[in-house]
């Protein structure tokens, strides 16, 4: 067995081919009180897999989720 990490993921780590969405500019827009970013306002039109991650880590970085 794995042991579980907590380790936060890597800024550069690409969250969304999609939209080309970075871990790092969602944590920064959601820090700021900015999201959705100005050319990601689609991402509620999202593949499965991307809409999964991308609301696991709006809600760790303390963004709004998307409806």
């Amino acid at each position: 067995m794995t042991p579980a990490t907590s380790a936060p993921p890597d800024d550069g780590l690409l969250l969304c081919y999609c939209t080309n969405l970075t871990v790092g500019e969602l944590r920064e827009a959601c820090q700021a009180g900015r999201w959705p970013l100005a050319g990601k306002e689609r991402t509620g039109k999202l593949c499965t897999g991307c809409v999964g991650d991308l609301l696991y880590c709006l809600k760790a970085f303390g963004g709004r989720d998307i409806e």
